[in-house]
C-alpha cells in the first residue's frame, strides 16, 4: 500500500531529460515508483489527479538568510509557495555556529538587522551539530549549512582587525573541519562584512586548503572591503581556488547596472579559469538590485570590537562625523530603501536620501544617525532601478543566458525582515518559471538548475530528482500560469500557479494553501 499516488502528471525528473506523462508513488517519505503511464493504478491511501500539470523535484534555494527566523517560525511560506523544499544557510560568513555562548549572544545582536532576533529563540547552541539539531524536524523546508567565516574569526581572534596567529589559524581550521564533520557542506565568506572582511587572501587560502581534502565547497560573496590597494575581487576568489584546490562557488553573480547585456564580459575570467581546470559553480537571483544591512557601511576601524564598541563610537559626535564622512566618500552613489528598522517600523519603506533631504544632512550623516538610534538594526534593499522595457528584457535574457550554462543555479538571497523586504524572497523561483515560459527556455533545463544541480554540488544525497528511493521533495505546478507576484511595493505577495508541494512526502502546500507542516530535515 502506497501512501500517495499521483496520476496524470507531466513528470520532469530533474536530470534535464525530457518530461513525460506518468504516475508517481510515495511511501514512507520516499519515492517508491514511477511509471510512464498517466493512469497507472496501484493501491494507495491517497490518490491525486495532477491534471496534466508539471510534477518535478522540489527546488533548492542555494542562498538564504533564514538562519534565525527558522528557529522562530519554521513554516517558511515564502519558500514553500514557490516550490522550494531545501534552503542552504550559513551564507556570506554570517551565521551562528560554531560560536561560544557570549560570542553568540553578541554576534546575534550584530546580525539583527539581517536575520532578526526573537524572544522565543533561546541561544543555547554552540556547535554546528547543535544548531542543525535545533532545525531538524522543526522547519517547513529541509536545511543545509555552510560554516561561516565570521564565526571562525570571532572564536579565534575576536572582532579585531588583524591577521590570525599560527595558533589562531590552527584553531580556525580545527573548527572548520569539525563543522564539516558535523554536517556542514562547505565554508562561506562575505567579504563585505565584519569581522570576515578583516581577513586577507592568504588566510582564506589556508582555510580552504584544510577543507579541500574533505570535498567541501568554498562559497564566496566577493570582497568589497579593501584595507590596502584595491584589486579585482574575482581574481582573489580564483586565486584562492587555484592555490588551495577547493571547489569554488560564486554567490549572487549576475549582470546589473552598467553590466546588463554583457554576460560574456563578466564571465570572461571565470570561463578561462574553468578551461584551466578549476571546479567552479555560480548562482544568481533574477532581480537587477540587491539588499543588505547597514552595519556593512561602517568603516573597518570603527567596526572593531563589535556592537558595543561601534555604538560607543557613533555616540561620540566627532567619531560619528568621521564615520559619516567615510560613508559619503566610499559610497557616493549609495541609497537604500529601509526594509527593517527594529522597533521603529515608521522608517520602513523610506529611503536614506529622502530622510537626508528632510534632515538637511548628507546621506552618510543620516545613515550614521540611524545606526546609532536603532542600535545598528537597519536592513535595506537597493531602490528598484528604473529600467526601460528593453533594458529590463535584456536583463532577463542575461539571467537565462547564465542559467543556460551547466554550472549555474539559483539562490534567492532572501532576507525576510520588516514591512519592505526585497521581493526576491517571495518571487525568485516563480519568476524564473515564468521567464522560462515567456522566453521559451527549456523547462527541463530550468528545473535541473533548480533541483538536481545544487544537490550534486553541495552533496545533498538522495534529493533533487524524481527517482525511486529519493526523498519525496516534490512540487506540482501549472507551467502555463505559474508566475511571481511579489513586487517592491508588495514584496510579500504569494506566487501563483504552484499547486502542491511535498517535503519528505508530507504535504506542505495543498491547492496553493500552506499547510504549516514542519517536515523539513537536515539535508
Amino acid at each position: 500500500m502506497e501512501d500517495l499516488l499521483i496520476q496524470n502528471a507531466y513528470i520532469i525528473d530533474g536530470t534535464g531529460t525530457p518530461g513525460f506523462p506518468g504516475t508517481l508513488s510515495v511511501r514512507d517519505g520516499r519515492i517508491s515508483g514511477i511509471w510512464r503511464q498517466a493512469a497507472h493504478r496501484t493501491p494507495a491511501r491517497e490518490t491525486l489527479d495532477a491534471g496534466g500539470n508539471v510534477l518535478c523535484p522540489g527546488f533548492v534555494d542555494t542562498h538564504t538568510h533564514s538562519d534565525m527566523i527558522l528557529l522562530h517560525d519554521g513554516r517558511q511560506p515564502s519558500s514553500i509557495t514557490q516550490g522550494v523544499t531545501t534552503e542552504i544557510l550559513g551564507q556570506d560568513g554570517l551565521s551562528y555556529a560554531p560560536l561560544s555562548p557570549d560570542l553568540l549572544s553578541s554576534y546575534a545582536k550584530y546580525l539583527k538587522g539581517i536575520d532578526g532576533a526573537f524572544d522565543d529563540v533561546t541561544l543555547d547552541f554552540s556547535t554546528v551539530e547543535q544548531y542543525l539539531s535545533r532545525l531538524d524536524g522543526n522547519t517547513g523546508v529541509n536545511t543545509a549549512f555552510l560554516v561561516p567565516h565570521c564565526a571562525l574569526r570571532l572564536e579565534t581572534v575576536g572582532f579585531e582587525n588583524r591577521k590570525l596567529s599560527a595558533q589562531e589559524m590552527s584553531r580556525a581550521k580545527a573548527l572548520l573541519l569539525q563543522g564539516l564533520d558535523e554536517g556542514a557542506k562547505g565554508f562561506s565568506t562575505g567579504l563585505s562584512y565584519f569581522p570576515g572582511a578583516y581577513s586577507d587572501t592568504d588566510e582564506l587560502v589556508e582555510l580552504c586548503s584544510a577543507m579541500a581534502e574533505r570535498g567541501g565547497v568554498y562559497v564566496t560573496h566577493l570582497r568589497t572591503v579593501f584595507q590596502g590597494e584595491r584589486f579585482d575581487a574575482v581574481d582573489e576568489a580564483l586565486d584562492i581556488a587555484r592555490r588551495s584546490g577547493v571547489k569554488l562557488h560564486f554567490s549572487h553573480y549576475r549582470t546589473g547596472g552598467e553590466t546588463i547585456g554583457h554576460v560574456q564580459k563578466i564571465m570572461e575570467k571565470i570561463d578561462r579559469a574553468i578551461q584551466e581546470g578549476l571546479d567552479i559553480t555560480l548562482e544568481l537571483y533574477p532581480y537587477p538590485y540587491g539588499a543588505s544591512y547597514a552595519p556593512m557601511l561602517v568603516p573597518p576601524w570603527a567596526s572593531e570590537g563589535g556592537v558595543d564598541a561601534i555604538l560607543k563610537r557613533l555616540d561620540d559626535p566627532q567619531q560619528r562625523r568621521r564615520i559619516a564622512d567615510y560613508i559619503d566618500r566610499e559610497f557616493p552613489m549609495f541609497d537604500g530603501v529601509i526594509a527593517y528598522a527594529g522597533e521603529d517600523s515608521s522608517l520602513e519603506g523610506r529611503t536614506f536620501r529622502e530622510l537626508a533631504r528632510e534632515q538637511g544632512q548628507s546621506m552618510g550623516q543620516t545613515v550614521a544617525g540611524l545606526l546609532l538610534s536603532q542600535k545598528l538594526v537597519i536592513g535595506f534593499h537597493d531602490p528598484e532601478p528604473e529600467l526601460s522595457g528593453e533594458v529590463q528584457r535584456q536583463f532577463e535574457r542575461d539571467v537565462l543566458a547564465l542559467l543556460s550554462r551547466p554550472n549555474y543555479m539559483v539562490g534567492s538571497d532572501a532576507i525576510h525582515l520588516g514591512t519592505s523586504p526585497h521581493p526576491r524572497a517571495w518571487g525568485s523561483f516563480a519568476k524564473l518559471l515564468r521567464l522560462a515560459r515567456e522566453y521559451r527556455f527549456p523547462l527541463e533545463t530550468m528545473i535541473q538548475r533548480l533541483s538536481d544541480l545544487p544537490c550534486r554540488r553541495f552533496g545533498l544525497s538522495g534529493r533533487g530528482r524524481l527517482q525511486a528511493g529519493y526523498c519525496a521533495d516534490m512540487v506540482l505546478f501549472d507551467s502555463q500560469t505559474v508566475t511571481d507576484r511579489a513586487t517592491a511595493e508588495n514584496p510579500r505577495t504569494q506566487a501563483s500557479g504552484v499547486k502542491n508541494v511535498w517535503v519528505n512526502g508530507r504535504a506542505a502546500l495543498l491547492d496553493g494553501i500552506p499547510t504549516g507542516a514542519l517536515a523539513g530535515r537536515r539535508a
